[in-house]
């Protein structure tokens, strides 16, 4: 590829991004930022990508898409020579800090296995995204925040020209499906405490793009409807396939008693009739409990390839964000 045609910002230097957001009216610029416009634009385009795709789905499979598949099976890897401790808390062992201490110290040095050689220099600037991908070393804990910047990790390599719209469809299905694994063992492993949870009355612990994306996979399928999640039969079936089911496999793996009481929330969308009207839900309470929560984003980083700077493109006001819910 020639990447300094795909590139769409020319840039003679990058820098390490800093965190800009610490106020309301920080969040306000926030939303009007080209870095909100980018990610939130990215986003949305890996929903439309997957619509109708189950995880099984052939797709074509560039080298960068192979390399971040591979990055991440490795950092798997290192959660086999780094054993949990023997430990009284319930939550967030200790060995969970060695774990990511290997990937910050080494971070850079791993952004330079995916990028190609003439935007070697934006290592500095990606590292970070990457780092701030799997959770935080002093809280020992992991939440939607942590998952937004990975999903801005992949935004800075698509701006930088490294992936284009070709590969959107194997980020989702590959490459996030390798992450989600990856985090499952991470949480699992290191018993993470879930970072800023709501609760019952949260969506899920620790995730929510795999619901949102999850939702788009299953638009307009023939059999899996949104009350399917409570077939377990259809679930055991369909869960390696698509990400909604997978995340309602594993919260029935992990949570007991009746699925009502300790997913609420979840229980009430599956009376949504349509996975369409679940999907733009979902969608328009990202943009409210993730990118718009001044508690999740304030640890949000900036820097060249993902600017604070406002945008200059007319903004269309976000919809009015809402819960989907059965009518």
């Amino acid at each position: 590829r020639n990447f300094a045609k795909n590139c769409r910002m020319v840039r003679s230097e990058f820098k390490i991004p800093s965190k800009e957001i610490e106020s309301p009216a920080d969040l306000e610029r926030w939303k009007k930022s080209k870095a909100y416009e980018s990610l939130s634009e990215f986003i949305l385009a890996l929903n439309e990508s997957i619509k109708g795709k189950a995880i099984s789905h052939e797709l074509p499979t560039s080298k960068a898409v192979v390399k971040i598949c591979d990055l991440l099976k490795r950092l798997e890897i290192w959660i086999d020579e780094t054993p949990p401790l023997e430990q009284p808390m319930r939550y967030g062992n200790k060995a969970f800090r060695q774990w990511l201490a290997r990937v910050i110290e080494g971070s850079r040095e791993l952004m330079l296995e995916v990028l190609p050689e003439e935007l070697s220099a934006a290592a500095v600037e990606l590292a970070p995204y990457f780092a701030d991908s799997f959770g935080n070393m002093t809280r020992i804990d992991y939440g939607s925040g942590h998952e937004a910047n990975f999903a801005a990790w992949l935004c800075c390599l698509r701006q930088l020209g490294v992936l284009d719209e070709g590969d959107f469809p194997g980020l989702v299905l590959n490459v996030f499906v390798q992450y989600l694994k990856l985090m499952r063992r991470l949480q699992m492993t290191y018993l993470l405490e879930p970072a800023g949870s709501h609760g019952v009355w949260g969506l899920d612990d620790y995730h929510f793009l795999p619901f949102l994306w999850g939702s788009a996979q299953l638009v307009d399928h023939p059999l899996i409807k949104p009350r399917s999640i409570h077939s377990a039969d259809l679930v055991h079936k369909y869960a390696d396939d698509y990400l909604y089911l997978g995340c309602i496999r594993f919260i029935n793996q992990v949570k007991r008693g009746q699925f009502g009481e300790h997913s609420p929330m979840l229980n009430d969308i599956s009376g949504v009739p349509h996975w369409q009207k679940v999907n733009s839900g979902m969608l328009k309470m990202y943009h409210a409990e993730v990118l718009g929560k001044l508690p999740v984003i304030q640890h949000f980083r900036f820097g060249t390839i993902l600017p604070f700077q406002e945008s200059q493109r007319p903004q269309d006001t976000l919809p009015t964000p809402t819960l989907p819910h059965a009518t």
